[in-house]
């Protein structure tokens, strides 16, 4: 204001009182405890320009009294807010989710809130799909006892399932056994013969391995195709795929080296405990326990001679001989690097696919055990 000596900054009422909105402005919503510092200085800056616009405003005998007024305003309000920040204690450490929502809004807040729900939603659904081979054949609580046979639900296409796989495994098992030479009735079957075959390699003969394997090729390529058509036949559509067409790529490398026959033979032999564990389900579809009120004698013997190959066979085949072939196929695996002069051959992939085997059959052979521990300790039964 031209004339007036106590303007000496060159500051006129109007620049101060923008200078206040701006040291105000810069004051942050919301207040964490490494931010203290930062507000009190502020607020003293913001009442500092409201003070010297009121001394300046008091001085200029044309400024308004309205604009006076704002002034007188601007200072009291610039005291509040460093009173306030200054009688609020100081806040160590990080703040909660919840806190900092509430800085956010009401409106981010929910939608915060219903983020994590869902995101709680999809990790249930995860667990809940993360089931045991176990739970598919037995009926076991949320504790995970076993309570006893899973009493089936109305599922044509499963039921029709069970029957295909209980036939045609039939061949596949009977078929690899015959290629072996303690299952083939003829002059080597004999005491003197089996103490001269030491090992698995040699106990396979292979006779009729061409068979065995064509028989084998199209049981898994007609099981994919009716998965394929009526996925609702098994709970796990997606996992059955994966592991037919894994093992269709295994069952390839003793087709391309006949030599390695007995691989597959032996890893085949398997299904035996497979055409077993189906059969409990297909043959017991209300889920009765043998020598139970209302289960007649004849199904109570057929119940236990099932369930007792089904226990032999997996403990025998599953823990006793797949560990055993792990030794034999690095044993075959040393010999065909020596051959070869390389470690990458085509039996270099056989150690991890059978480590993979093994460890799946640990894994449901706890939660089998496990299951069963608990359902005896619940006064459950078998």
């Amino acid at each position: 204001i031209p004339g007036c000596p106590l303007l000496c900054s060159e500051l006129t009422s109007s620049d101060l009182v923008q200078n206040i909105m701006s040291e105000q402005a810069r004051l942050p919503l919301g207040r964490s405890a490494s931010a203290d510092w930062s507000i009190a200085t502020a607020a003293k800056r913001a009442l500092a320009a409201a003070e010297e616009a009121q001394q300046a405003g008091a001085k200029d005998a044309s400024t308004p009294p309205a604009l006076m007024a704002l002034m007188t305003r601007a200072v009291e309000e610039s005291q509040a807010v460093l009173h306030a920040v200054e009688s609020t204690p100081t806040r160590r450490g990080r703040q909660s989710f919840a806190e900092f929502t509430e800085l956010l809004g009401e409106e981010i807040k929910e939608a915060a809130d219903e983020s994590v729900a869902e995101a709680i939603q999809r990790g249930e659904r995860v667990l809940v799909k993360a089931k045991s081979l176990i739970e598919d054949h037995f009926h076991i609580d949320e504790a995970f006892r076993m309570l006893g046979p899973l009493r089936q639900d109305s599922n044509r296409a499963r039921d029709a399932h069970d029957v295909f796989n209980l036939v045609a495994l039939l061949p596949v098992v009977y078929l690899n056994l015959v290629n072996w030479d303690c299952f083939t009735f003829c002059s080597e079957f004999t005491d003197i013969g089996l103490r001269q075959k030491k090992t698995v390699v040699e106990l396979w003969h292979g006779e009729v391995f061409d068979l065995f394997w064509w028989t084998t090729l199209a049981y898994f390529i007609l099981d994919i195709g009716w998965v394929l058509v009526l996925p609702s036949c098994v709970k796990s559509p997606g996992v059955i795929l994966k592991h037919h067409l894994a093992t269709i790529g295994y069952i390839c490398i003793p087709k391309l080296r006949p030599e390695h026959g007995w691989l597959m033979g032996a890893c085949m032999i398997v299904e035996v405990n497979t055409w077993f564990l189906i059969a409990r389900r297909a043959l017991n579809r209300r889920g009765d326990k043998p020598f139970q009120t209302g289960v007649s004698l004849f199904k109570s013997l057929r119940l236990m001679l099932v369930s007792t190959c089904f226990y032999m066979s997996w403990f025998i085949i599953r823990l006793a001989v797949y560990p055993y072939l792990l030794i034999v196929i690095l044993q075959e695996w040393a010999k065909e690097s020596d051959k070869t002069g390389s470690w990458f051959n085509i039996i270099a992939i056989t150690p991890v696919m059978q480590c993979v085997f093994m460890y799946l059959n640990v894994k449901w052979t706890i939660d089998l055990v496990r299951s069963k521990l608990k359902g005896r300790g619940a006064g459950k039964g078998l």
